[in-house]
């Protein structure tokens, strides 16, 4: 029985952590797909392979000398930095001859992450063993709402490379968005932003003193409500992003999409950590306004002829969560900067925002000015879709 290497590189972070859960599961994926008469033996080793998205294209080269470094058979480099070419999301690129693979994680998406990369992983490895015959490996189940395009791309010049995107820019985007969103993980940040926590439930507890916010509640429409929750978790967004600046700004070293991509990812993780921590304040408030406010005192505090309803309870921490949230925008800014950074950064995205703000300092201490066309040192990537599946 013949024996084949598979190098996996995965960056470290998120593609670790999900290469680990299904690494050794691979060989029998390959044994059952691919060729049951090779004897699959899986390699993984931790590397960042380039340092940003702008320097994609160098990335391929860097694989290519680590499989021979490796004397494995095939190499796949599983990164978290988002690929684009002509504004479309890639998914892979391929080289044949060289029998190495790039895949860009945050393209899969947020959703069924782990199932998606095991079945693509055994794609790249039957795409570069048997080319021609992997069509049908592209499971509907794994990706139904994202049409796969087979292109060449622009910059390779021995027409060996094959890139794989996502044909709708849409769901590429949206793909592409929640899955480097995914990479922040945000939910683990919910015990990080105690102090704001601290603030919004102090201001829950402090409005009951006042009768105006109870019979706001009576009277609301469930359009307000739902409205004045959006601005609530908006503004604490918004608020954050501005208060810690977290915004990044054109820079001559970065690509305008790169910085759309980074910036909406950062935006929806805040979103995200603030939707949680909306869901613990209401859960706090729930806690305490039906363990302290008893019926009766309910109905003294408003103008309501009755006993109040649950509803009516829901409705009044509902009022009280988006309130109170609004006021810990406020208490975000006792929060330590670089900790709100590393929260809601990945690895990747904290190394390039250090690096940023490395080159800002250089340009203030140097007092350059840089024209971002003239001084960009990153390849664009292009590519040809004639002729594409």
């Amino acid at each position: 029985m013949n024996q084949m290497t598979i190098g996996l590189i995965p960056s470290p972070d998120m593609p670790n952590k999900i290469t680990d859960k299904i690494k050794d599961t691979l060989a029998e994926d390959f044994s059952k797909v691919i060729d049951d008469q090779i004897d699959w033996d899986i390699e993984t080793h931790v590397a960042s392979m380039v340092g940003t998205a702008e320097h994609m294209d160098k990335t391929m080269d860097i694989i290519s000398n680590m499989k021979k470094q490796k004397e494995w058979d095939i190499a796949i480099c599983i990164t978290d930095l988002p690929s684009i070419s002509d504004n479309k999301v890639v998914l892979s690129d391929i080289h044949t001859e060289k029998k190495t693979a790039l895949l860009s994680l945050p393209a899969l998406g947020m959703w069924n992450v782990k199932n998606k990369l095991r079945h693509f992983l055994t794609y790249l490895v039957h795409y570069i063993m048997k080319p021609g015959e992997e069509a049908q490996l592209i499971s509907k189940k794994h990706f139904r709402f994202s049409k796969i395009d087979e292109v060449q791309p622009d910059e390779d010049s021995d027409q060996k490379e094959t890139r794989l995107i996502l044909k709708s820019v849409v769901s590429g985007w949206s793909h592409l968005i929640s899955g480097m969103t995914l990479a922040n993980e945000p939910w683990t940040a919910i015990f990080d932003f105690k102090k704001i926590i601290s603030v919004s439930f102090a201001t829950g507890a402090y409005i009951t003193i006042f009768s105006t916010p109870w019979d706001m509640t009576l009277y609301y429409n469930y359009w307000r409500f739902i409205l004045l929750m959006i601005l609530s978790i908006v503004g604490m967004t918004v608020w954050l992003i501005y208060a810690y600046q977290l915004w990044e700004t054109p820079s001559p070293s970065t690509q305008r999409l790169y910085r759309y991509v980074y910036n909406l990812t950062t935006f929806m993780t805040l979103g995200s950590i603030t939707v949680f921590n909306f869901i613990a304040l209401f859960i706090l408030l729930t806690l305490s306004t039906m363990l302290f406010v008893p019926p009766w005192l309910y109905t003294h505090m408003t103008s309501l002829k009755s006993l109040p309803s649950l509803l009516d309870y829901f409705n009044l921490i509902w009022f009280m969560t988006c309130i109170s949230i609004l006021a810990g925008a406020l208490g975000s800014t006792v929060e330590n900067a670089e900790k709100i950074k590393r929260v809601t950064y990945s690895y990747r995205q904290y190394y390039r925002y250090e690096q940023l703000e490395k080159e800002r300092e250089e340009e203030e201490t140097e007092g350059e000015s840089y024209n971002e066309q003239e001084n960009y040192e990153g390849k664009k990537q292009s590519h040809s879709e004639e002729g594409s599946s």
